[in-house]
């Protein structure tokens, strides 16, 4: 009699705190509710029995994150290794995006309208300020990750941004004649070369002429590029201005001169096989007399 008023003593305790546990913690309150353990005690058994039943160890819940609810495709860039000589931070960040990107769409350009689209667009103004490292611009080379061509540089960069570095640089060296390839700031020096390349076909906006010509801004580059395409350039576009202001038909100076025909069909073929930049199209449009694209 003694034994069972101590274990039915034990159980009263038992029951009212197993019960509390099982509806207030967070593991139980996703479980089914359950039956009662019996009271009595089957033979062969332990007297502990009870506990056993009342505290069956649960398993641990899988807390999903929010790319895994989205279902985008997305749920599994935390498994992409991220090689370990990236070293940029925003490269760190981007690149398992990058990869699912490919997968998905055969290449890695993410579109602006999201956050890894404008960490690309970061990516970008690294690539051309060189402050990725070598081997981050051969893997993403290897990705097919589109860089930012020269022409891009003025229509990414903010205008009043790039104004206040041209200012900054006019301070220092006291000229707006910043060369082409300016070794510490490159996008700045395409920039202003973009500034004169819109300016000369009309195409740059009112407001910012207004405001380059209120700082003084020098709307013709003094300095001279060195490259032998620009080299032979100049020699061909001072020759046709020479003879369309003299009234020569153009078509017969070329007949008469090989070497200058030869020349234009040289960047016509060039264009044809997608060789020739942007920027040299744009030179070439502007040689008088002649449509460049028909030369044969």
């Amino acid at each position: 009699m003694k034994r069972t008023v101590s274990l039915f003593a034990m159980m009263m305790i038992v029951i009212p705190v197993a019960s509390f546990t099982t509806n207030t913690h967070p593991d139980y309150l996703s479980m089914p509710s359950r039956r009662a353990p019996s009271l009595s005690r089957p033979h062969g058994g332990h007297k502990f029995q009870v506990y056993s039943l009342l505290f069956q160890p649960t398993s641990p819940k899988t807390f999903l994150s929010k790319n895994d609810n989205e279902g985008d495709g997305n749920e599994n860039l935390e498994s992409i290794e991220i090689p370990s000589f990236i070293k940029s931070p925003v490269l760190c960040q981007v690149y398992p995006a990058l990869v699912k990107h490919k997968e998905k769409y055969g290449n890695p350009n993410i579109p602006l309208g999201s956050t890894d689209g404008k960490r690309c667009k970061t990516l970008r103004r690294l690539h051309f300020q060189n402050k990725l490292s070598d081997e981050e611009v051969a893997l993403l080379t290897d990705m097919d990750f589109r860089f930012h061509s020269f022409e891009d540089v003025y229509y990414e960069c903010d205008f009043d941004e790039m104004l206040g570095k041209l200012m900054e640089y006019k301070v220092e060296f006291h000229t707006f004649q910043i060369p082409k390839k300016y070794e510490p700031d490159p996008e700045l020096g395409a920039w202003v070369t973009m500034l004169r390349r819109l300016y000369r076909t009309n195409d740059l906006p009112a407001d910012q002429i207004e405001k380059l010509d209120e700082v003084g801004f020098e709307w013709v580059s003094t300095r001279k590029c060195g490259s032998s395409f620009m080299s032979k350039y100049r020699e061909v576009l001072s020759r046709l201005r020479e003879a369309v202001e003299a009234g020569v038909d153009v078509s017969t100076l070329l007949v008469e001169d090989e070497e200058l025909k030869k020349w234009i069909i040289g960047q016509r073929v060039a264009y044809e096989n997608g060789n020739l930049s942007e920027s040299r199209m744009q030179y070439m449009d502007e040689i008088p007399g002649v449509d460049w694209r028909k030369v044969k």
